[in-house]
């Protein structure tokens, strides 16, 4: 047999429309979670954005607060100094001594914490920055998503359409033939194991590659169409899918028995046994 039956080719071009069908299909569904994982890091890089302003305003608030007491704390320590040339008696001065110590301590607090959100504030600048060049890239990228998501969506609905009717074809050209009993038994097994036709190859079945009794392999290779005995898919077999046959080595020597037997007698004859 030079060819498979055209009853048997609707069924292998009908479920490879089908197989079509279910990975388009996925694929469509697939696009707006693609849109929204790439708007989410948008949105992500947008808040590191809008975190990094608000701590800049923050340690800005915090050094303007700190001027304000290292002002207070400067006036305080000034008046304290003026009131030592008027101090009565050791306690007093001792009393101002330590208010003045205290001003002065409070003084150098405050502006080592001006100079570390000093520091802290080159880091925010620095993480603004990359978080800036992140969300503009990110915005671009978006872009391009959804141009090439939208493109994407038409040329996968445009191709669903031209398999269903494609689809529509075949399965009415096979529902005209033994009644549609064969397009049947392919309905229930695909709809149980997603394919409901598989190629026998190597006197397996390539669906559920189970070996196959010599007898059917004889009679799936002499054209026969039968439900694989064991997941029920149905069987064909397609010479045209066939691997050409191996090519035998020649001018090698079999080591076989005779073979033996000849060598030895040589070297016998050699030896002048």
């Amino acid at each position: 047999m030079n060819e498979i039956a055209e009853e048997t080719k609707r069924l292998v071009r009908l479920q490879a429309v089908e197989l079509e069908r279910t990975r388009l299909t996925a694929a469509l569904k697939a696009l707006p979670a693609e849109v929204a994982a790439a708007e989410a890091q948008l949105k992500a890089s947008q808040k590191r954005v809008s975190d990094a302003e608000a701590a800049l305003k923050r340690e800005e608030l915090q050094r303007a607060s700190h001027e304000l007491e290292i002002a207070g704390h400067k006036a305080k320590a000034a008046r304290f100094r003026g009131q030592m040339d008027t101090a009565k008696n050791a306690a007093q001065a001792s009393a101002l001594e330590h208010e003045i110590h205290f001003a002065e301590t409070e003084i150098g607090r405050l502006e080592d914490s001006e100079l570390a959100s000093m520091e802290k504030t080159e880091e925010i600048e620095a993480e603004r920055a990359k978080a800036l060049d992140l969300a503009a890239r990110l915005t671009e990228t978006v872009g391009l998503i959804r141009a090439r998501v939208g493109e994407q969506d038409l040329e996968f609905r445009e191709q669903l359409t031209a398999l269903k009717l494609e689809r529509e074809t075949l399965r009415a050209e096979l529902a005209s033939v033994d009644d549609g009993a064969r397009l049947a038994h392919f309905d229930r097994i695909a709809g149980s194991r997603a394919t409901g036709l598989a190629r026998a190859a190597n006197q397996q079945c390539s669906g559920c590659r189970m070996g196959i009794r010599p007898q059917v392999w004889n009679q799936l290779r002499e054209g026969l169409v039968t439900p694989c005995e064991s997941c029920s898919r149905i069987l064909y077999y397609d010479p045209a899918m066939e691997p050409p046959p191996a090519k035998t080595a020649k001018g090698v020597l079999l080591d076989t028995p005779s073979g033996s037997l000849a060598g030895s007698s040589v070297k016998r004859k050699q030896a002048g046994i």
